[in-house]
Order: structure tokens, then C-alpha cells, then sequence
């Protein structure tokens, strides 16, 4: 059960209503209780669909985020995707449960990269370079801002209590909003 009242859609004014269309969720909701972050929150997290990492890649970082951060809400909402862009349910057990090698170097240095980022906040240089031998610089950077994003989500979730939704939401109408 939230921890917070969120706002409730009935409730809603015009400003919240169109934060809450572009992402439906209760995520949303709990958003809609800061003053003025949900679009510029939303705005980052639509951005991610469009960097340079892979959809698989994306969501390996999500789902090892949310498995570390022990964010029912973000496996609920990625797991589904997670499937989507070819994750089999082995390799995304493997992924939760920090297994680098049953998912080979490639991916195993991503899930390393990951895990000393949440733990260690600095990436040590070996993983650094490991990564550096898979991925371009902007992969790394669009990599750790991503670490971050789901970090502070995950943090705002479970501290929260946002209750979980009863299915995935839709990244259809998550775009960034332009500037006026």
C-alpha cells in the first residue's frame, strides 16, 4: 500500500491529466505529488528509447537496477519488455541474480558495470576499459545515466510504497515534451 496519497485521476487538472496520458501508471500519480518534476522526469526516462544502447542492453540495465534495488515495480514494468527484445527467462534470472558468467563476456561486463555503479558509485577502471572493448564512449555515458535514472526511480518507488500497477504500461505515448 502507498505510502503517500496519490493523486487520484479524477482529480486531476489539465497540467497533471496530460503528465498522466503520457504514462498512465501509478508511477505517474506518485510523480504528480512533487511541484514541477513529472514532465522533466518523464521527458528523461522517454529519452532512453532513443539513445544508443541497444533495447536488450536497456533493459538488462533496468531489470539489474531493479533487482538490486529491490524494485517490484520496475521488474513488473520491464519484464514484459525484457521478453520483447529477446531476453529468455533464464538469461533475465541470470540478469536478477548477477550471474556475469552464464551470460557471457559481453553482457557479464555489462551486469559488472552495473553493479559496482550501484554499489561503488565510481566504476572501477578494469570495467571501465572491459566495457570500453563492447560498447562506444556515448554507450557508456547514455549506460550510467541510465544506471542513475533507475536508481532514483527505484528509490522513490519503494520508499514511497507505489503500489504496483495491474499490468505494464505502455511506452506508446511517453515522449519527450518539446519546449514551447
Amino acid at each position: 500500500m502507498a505510502r503517500i496519497t496519490m493523486v487520484e485521476v479524477s482529480n486531476m487538472n489539465d497540467d497533471q491529466l496530460l503528465q498522466y496520458r503520457r504514462f498512465p501508471a501509478n508511477l505517474t500519480r506518485a510523480l504528480l505529488r512533487t511541484s514541477d518534476s513529472t514532465a522533466a522526469y518523464l521527458s528523461l526516462g522517454a529519452s532512453f528509447r532513443k539513445t544508443k544502447l541497444s533495447a536488450k542492453d536497456r533493459e538488462l540495465v533496468i531489470l539489474r537496477v531493479g533487482a538490486l534495488s529491490s524494485s517490484e515495480y520496475e521488474r513488473m514494468q520491464h519484464l514484459p519488455i525484457a521478453h520483447t527484445v529477446g531476453w529468455t527467462d533464464g538469461e533475465i534470472a541470470s540478469i536478477e541474480s548477477g550471474d556475469q558468467v552464464a551470460l557471457g563476456e559481453r553482457d557479464g561486463t555489462i551486469l559488472r558495470f552495473v553493479d559496482e555503479c550501484v554499489y561503488k558509485v565510481r566504476v572501477s577502471d578494469n570495467t571501465l576499459l572491459a566495457a570500453r572493448r563492447f560498447m562506444t564512449e556515448q554507450e557508456v555515458a547514455e549506460m550510467t545515466l541510465l544506471i542513475g535514472h533507475y536508481m532514483m526511480t527505484a528509490r522513490f518507488l519503494e520508499t514511497l510504497g507505489v503500489d504496483l500497477d495491474d499490468q505494464a504500461t505502455s511506452w506508446s505515448a511517453l515522449a519527450p515534451v518539446k519546449a514551447a
